[in-house]
């Protein structure tokens, strides 16, 4: 039987599942060290089957091949310093956990002295995994299930440091990525010196001997990774917030959260996602009020769930099974900056938050950038029907909890929160006209001159508004972060038209008064 293979690939960052063939491995003299001929699944040119593709070269290569199988080390990961020594800090550290990091990192340990990377396999040019290549090869194994094989249910280590004396290491029997930090293990000062993995409470994962899982790149460049750099600060650019055109990360979005996500094209879920400002938040919140059971039916499709792009289809189904009461609910249900396409954040979109806003945080305060809390967010991504992923903001470690949880149990009693997230096409402010039980409402916006003097006319219908029903004009102008509310109406059933003076460019949407429907964004250029 042929068996479909899912190719795991980045473009410009996007995590992308596709089908490709052939399905099973084949010779390696078909796939060069060019990149010629290569596909996901086959045999690389180092003889390791290739998991990940970037869809075009980038600084590091565009392949990664790993090894077959893995390998049980007895060596322990290194120090328990950083191996930056004292130029160590967050930004190089979380720049460590990227996708084409493992060779630049493997290079930093054998540097440092860091025991796994001089004891492990030094095959020509084949390395340590970083956090994120380690996951995508998780990721393939568990969906496609290749033939020939061998990792096992195994704890394997990466070559990204958390903090000075934490490494990342993932358990290939369900995919959690731990550094066993900040309370997971009671008293841990360090888990570098671990040469089996740790017990966790709740768990019925043993510990296990400590493995490694060699990767390669190619085709390689040579070339250097880029200087680490993290969010310190929101940036005003008022191209992204009015118009939703030339985003970066760490700038205002549209909806007045700040950009954390870069796919670099349009994709079918969108391009650029936004998390949601501190003041959008919510608290003691429950992934369901019951348990989900079947709802992502087989273990591909809880995989699946955790990718960038599957936040907006998983709030869906979650909603359709609980349209009250759950962390999806409360995230699709905001207005948060006058938009209505939020949604609950996949594991994998919600880790882009945390991996550049969740820093230099002084004691149990918010975070400087976001204001995120030191506990727990959910994710939309479903564990096994009875459990939900999550991420502790504390350090990024990302656990299955209960889904009927709303906090800890045990001190400190944090509550779970849900912070929104969406998703948006270049030149896309909103993602979709909103239509609520029948209800809809579409405007047009033109600049008129009468005389000498230049105007903004806004004009529309809608459907399913009751005569009399009170409808707000929302606008923004150059430098407002959030969209404020311009006059109000009563609506009759002829189509509206309202005039107001202005040379300003100005983005302008019409909601009714209740917030349960509104209309397209548009956007009127200054004159």
């Amino acid at each position: 039987m042929r068996r479909l293979i899912v190719a795991v690939f980045m473009v410009s960052g996007l995590l992308v599942v596709s089908p490709v063939s052939p399905t099973e491995p084949v010779e390696a003299s078909v796939c060069q060290e060019s990149g010629v001929g290569c596909a996901v699944g086959m045999t690389g040119p180092g003889g390791g089957i290739i998991f990940y593709d970037a869809g075009s070269q980038q600084w590091w290569g565009r392949y990664l091949e790993a090894a077959f199988s893995s390998i049980r080390v007895t060596s322990v990961w290194g120090p328990s310093t950083s191996i930056y020594g004292d130029a160590a800090s967050v930004a190089l550290q979380r720049q460590s956990t990227a996708i084409g990091m493992g060779r630049a990192n493997t290079n930093q340990m054998r540097a440092a002295g860091a025991s796994l990377a001089l004891t492990s396999p030094a095959i020509q040019d084949w390395y340590i995994p970083s956090k994120d290549e380690l996951d995508a090869l998780y990721n393939f194994w568990r969906v496609n299930q290749p033939a020939g094989i061998n990792y096992g249910q195994v704890p394997v280590w990466t070559s990204s440091e958390s903090e000075n004396s934490f490494a990342w290491y993932q358990l290939f029997h369900d995919g959690t990525q731990f550094t066993d930090a900040n309370g997971i293990i009671g008293g841990l000062k360090s888990n570098k010196q671990y040469r089996k993995s740790a017990k966790h409470v709740g768990s019925d994962f043993k510990p296990a001997d400590m493995h490694v899982i060699p990767v390669r790149a190619f085709p390689a460049t040579g070339a250097q990774p880029p200087a680490p750099s993290l969010v310190t600060a929101p940036v005003n650019n008022p191209t992204c917030a009015n118009e939703a055109r030339g985003c970066r990360v760490g700038d205002v979005g549209p909806g007045g959260g700040i950009v954390v996500y870069d796919a670099g094209s349009n994709q079918s879920w969108g391009r650029y996602l936004e998390i949601a400002p501190k003041s959008c938040e919510r608290s003691r919140v429950a992934y369901s009020p019951r348990s989900t059971g079947s709802l992502f039916p087989t273990a591909v499709d809880r995989v699946r769930s955790k990718f960038i792009g599957q936040g907006i289809a998983n709030t869906r189904r979650l909603v359709g099974f609980a349209p009250t009461g759950s962390a999806a609910a409360a995230a699709q249900s905001s207005k948060c900056g006058g938009l209505s396409d939020w949604f609950l954040p996949s594991k994998d979109e919600l880790n882009e938050a945390f991996r550049w806003l969740s820093h230099s945080r002084k004691g149990q305060q918010l975070t400087p950038v976001g204001g995120f809390e030191r506990g727990y967010y959910w994710t939309s991504s479903d564990y096994n029907g009875k459990t939900a992923w999550s991420q502790y903001f504390a350090d990024g470690q990302q656990f299955d909890r209960v889904q009927t949880l709303t906090g800890n149990k045990k001190p400190p009693a944090r509550p779970f929160s849900v912070r929104p997230m969406r998703a948006f096409i270049e030149g896309g402010v909103t993602g979709r006209s909103e239509s609520v039980m029948g209800k809809s409402i579409k405007i047009t916006g033109s600049r008129i001159t009468e005389g000498a003097t230049s105007k903004i006319r806004v004009q529309g219908d809608a459907e399913g508004i009751e005569q009399g029903a009170q409808l707000w004009i929302w606008a923004r102008f150059p430098g407002q972060v959030k969209f404020m509310k311009l006059r109000t109406f009563a609506w009759t059933p002829e189509s509206f038209l309202y005039d107001f003076r202005t040379n300003k460019r100005v983005s302008i949407y019409v909601m009714t008064y209740d917030e349960q429907t509104r209309s397209n964004t548009v956007i009127i250029q200054a004159k």
